[in-house]
C-alpha cells in the first residue's frame, strides 16, 4: 500500500513546488502608536499604476485594501485621515533557476502598501508582496483578498473578531 502511495506524494510535492509562490517584505516604525489611529485615507494610485492596470482592478486592489485596513478598526474619509495609505503595483522580468538546471524567466508582479502618519509625516509601516504575475485578470481578482489578508498579517494591530 505505501508502495502505491509514493508516487503520488512525489507527484504532489513536485507540484506544489510548481505553483506561484509570494513573499513579503515589511517594514515597522516601532516609535508609531498605532491603536490611535482612527481615520484613513488613500492617496492616489502613481501615473505609472494609471498607465499599466486597468481602472476596474485598480478598484479592486482598493476595495480589498479598504476592507482589511476598517477591520482594524480605521473608517475611511476621503481627506484628512489619521493616516494616508499609499498602494503602489508594479511588474519586473524575474528569472529562476540556474545555468544547469535552466532558466525560467516570468513577470514578477509586487503589492506594497505604505502608511504615512499625517501629523507627525514619518512613513510608519510598509509592506509587499512580491511573487509571479498571474495573467488571468479573474484569477489575479480569486486571489486577491487572500494576498492582501496576508500583507495585514504583517499590521501591528489585529483584526477584529
Amino acid at each position: 500500500m505505501a508502495l502505491k502511495l509514493f508516487p503520488i506524494f512525489i507527484l504532489s510535492v513536485l507540484l506544489s513546488a510548481c505553483g506561484p509562490s509570494v513573499s513579503l517584505y515589511s517594514d515597522i516604525d516601532d516609535s508609531a502608536t498605532f491603536d490611535q489611529y482612527t481615520s484613513y485615507h488613500f492617496m492616489d494610485f502613481s501615473e505609472g499604476n494609471k498607465k499599466t492596470i486597468t481602472g476596474m482592478e485598480l478598484e479592486r486592489i482598493r476595495v480589498v485594501f479598504a476592507r482589511e485596513i476598517e477591520t482594524r478598526g480605521l473608517n475611511f474619509v476621503e481627506a484628512g485621515g489619521d493616516v494616508s495609505i499609499k498602494i503602489t503595483v508594479y511588474h519586473r522580468e524575474a528569472a529562476s533557476g540556474s545555468g544547469y538546471s535552466g532558466v525560467y524567466n516570468y513577470l514578477e508582479r509586487a503589492i506594497a502598501v505604505d502608511m504615512f502618519d499625517n501629523q507627525s509625516m514619518k512613513h510608519i509601516w510598509h509592506c509587499a508582496a512580491v511573487g509571479e504575475l498571474e495573467y488571468d485578470p479573474d484569477q489575479r481578482a480569486a486571489g486577491l483578498s487572500e494576498l492582501v489578508a496576508k500583507i495585514f498579517e504583517r499590521y501591528p494591530i489585529q483584526a477584529a473578531e
